[in-house]
């Protein structure tokens, strides 16, 4: 599936609708939190969590159940991001991705795309 980003041998599994609520709920504190990662934008991206697609991928990550999340920027254009995995490499806060264990509920790996 996405070997590119994690070992070809990983298990996958599909995240409920209860997992990603979940998720959604912390996520401004834990944004908010670790703010010195958008250190490049103005954009407090906390408060505005509505103006980005999002796409969420299970995965078991040493044993424990692990959602990896990818947001990116609402564009006005469908770009086929509800049916294909979306990957950038630059494109600074409009794109982030981070991992949620989703047995204590923990926030980990921030990391938000650079500017070209």
């Amino acid at each position: 599936m996405l070997d590119w980003l994690f070992p070809a041998d990983a298990e996958y599994w599909s995240p409920t609708e209860a997992d990603v609520r979940t998720l959604q709920s912390g996520l401004p504190a834990y944004l908010q939190e670790n703010k010195s990662a958008f250190y490049m934008t103005e954009t407090l991206v906390w408060e505005q969590l509505d103006e980005y697609n999002s796409q969420y991928v299970g995965i078991v990550l040493e044993g424990r159940k692990v959602i990896y999340a990818s947001y990116l920027c609402k564009n006005g254009e469908d770009s086929g991001w509800k049916e294909n995995f979306i990957f950038v490499a630059d494109g600074g806060a409009c794109y982030f991705q981070f991992k949620f264990d989703t047995s204590t509920g923990r926030f980990f790996d921030l990391l938000v795309n650079g500017e070209a």
